[in-house]
């Protein structure tokens, strides 16, 4: 027979064997600032992964505008939208596939601004 302690001590030992190999949900997310891109192939690098590129994960998008012809008719047109590769110097946002800093990936750019408030 199993005793509580033990079943507990069984618990902890799978928790910290998961955290080990998936990571937490905090540590899915974080934020670095690029120091590196490479629009071609759509890679950046930020500050803690100097060595390491990350890819960029966006959609391509297919947009519909409206334009007129030479006799003021209206006609349909398609275009197709891609991603803007971070610059240097901008924040973004980087997602762990894998958690605990494994197959990081840039999903986006931070773009607000002076929204951390300081104390004096």
């Amino acid at each position: 027979m199993i005793t509580e302690p033990e079943w507990n001590s069984i618990a902890a030992m799978a928790e910290k064997v998961a955290i080990q190999v998936s990571g937490r949900r905090s540590e899915y997310f974080r934020t670095g600032t690029v120091v590196k891109r490479d629009e071609v192939n759509r890679l950046v690098w930020i500050e803690d992964f100097a060595n390491d590129p990350l890819p960029l994960v966006a959609f391509d998008y297919e947009v519909k505008y409206y334009d007129t012809d030479a006799n003021g008719n209206l006609i349909a047109r398609k275009a197709k939208v891609t991603p803007v590769v971070p610059k240097v110097g901008q924040t973004v946002v980087i997602a762990y596939e894998s958690g605990l800093s494994r197959l990081p990936r840039c999903i986006g750019v931070l773009l607000g601004q002076n929204w951390i408030e300081t104390e004096d």
